[in-house]
């Protein structure tokens, strides 16, 4: 008598804390959708003038997989999209490639010398005949046509490195010219004293960005020589152009909010001479003067890309890596149009 007294005790004991178990899950389940709620409230509002501007176009593949994404490219030719980066886990580190029917195909590249590229993957262009692909001091140059054609799961390998006066922390091909420059962060990112130039506004730009002709008769298609350099400013991760006169410059590091710079250039006068490369060429500083457009965006926007007349952004926050990215939707490419 006194051990069937004790069962249902016991039966109700159970149920009571497995009530308050599903309580709980409950409330932390409301207070995490909530939270996501928010912060994309938070993140529409702060970032209204982008968001308002911007358009959806694509996801940004991988960023489920370990890929933290840093570029993106166009490719001529195919219609197809690439995109560059590194992995978590410090693999290989692969180039996708997203077709006109959103098909994906993950690639990875092998330098000339055979060993398997694990380099930052900060840069990711292309034209006619070849990509060009950021390495540690320059770039690697690959044969369009395969990486547009390549299966899923295939191995390209590089026609040939290519160095430069400094690693390149973005690179892109606007109409005849390669622009590639480099990445300021005091402390963590520095830059050569010789690059950090007083501009005629009276600020600083710590960075450059040096521009080279392409040539059909030079060597992969650039020429070894820049026409020009520009003086920049710091965490600067990608480059493109919004109309025939104007250079967008994407801003960025950490948390904080991304900046889509846009320099109107037509009437940019040259401020002195830059030895690039061992010559002597005009020296162009972007500054206050020629500051067109200032469109603040969402953390950690990356390689920009000048497609059908609007400025396509990439994201690195979505990735693995970071992750909040994921909470209001960064996984995927925006366009916005930055013509002036």
């Amino acid at each position: 008598m006194a051990e069937s007294a004790v069962r249902p005790a016991s039966g109700i004991g159970r149920n009571r804390m497995l009530k308050i178990i599903g309580i709980v899950l409950a409330s932390v389940a409301a207070l995490v959708l909530a939270a996501v709620i928010g912060l994309n409230l938070y993140v529409r509002v702060a970032f209204g003038s982008f968001y308002n501007q911007a358009e959806r176009e694509f996801a940004i593949p991988g960023v489920d997989s370990g890929f933290v994404c840093q570029d993106l490219d166009h490719l001529q030719g195919s219609d197809a999209w690439l995109f560059s980066g590194y992995m978590v886990d410090n693999g290989p580190s692969p180039l996708y490639r997203r077709a006109v029917d959103g098909a994906i195909a993950r690639l990875l590249v092998q330098t000339p010398d055979g060993e398997l590229y694990q380099g930052h993957g900060s840069a990711i262009t292309s034209a006619d005949q070849y990509a060009y692909l950021a390495c540690e001091e320059g770039y690697l140059v690959l044969d369009a046509e395969e990486v547009a054609t390549a299966a899923d799961g295939a191995t390209v390998r590089a026609l040939a490195r290519v160095e430069l006066d400094f690693s390149p922390a973005f690179m892109n091909i606007e109409g005849d010219m390669l622009l590639t420059g480099e990445f300021y962060f005091p402390g963590d990112y520095e830059t050569p004293e010789s690059h950090r130039i007083a501009t005629p506004d009276g600020t600083e730009n710590p960075a450059v960005m040096y521009a080279y002709p392409l040539d059909p008769n030079a060597p992969f298609g650039v020429a070894a020589l820049p026409e020009r350099v520009y003086s920049i400013p710091g965490m600067i991760q990608g480059v493109c152009t919004a109309g025939e006169n104007r250079l967008v410059l994407s801003q960025s590091y950490g948390v904080a909010p991304s900046h889509l710079l846009a320099y109107d250039i037509a009437h940019l006068a040259p401020s002195g001479t830059f030895t690039a490369d061992g010559a002597e060429v005009p020296l162009y500083c972007l500054d206050s003067r020629s500051l067109g457009a200032d469109v603040e965006a969402p953390p950690m926007a990356e390689g920009i890309e000048s497609y059908d007349g609007r400025v396509y952004v990439s994201d690195e926050s979505a990735s693995n890596k970071y992750f909040f990215g994921k909470l209001y939707g960064a996984g995927v490419v925006y366009s916005l149009a930055m013509e002036g």
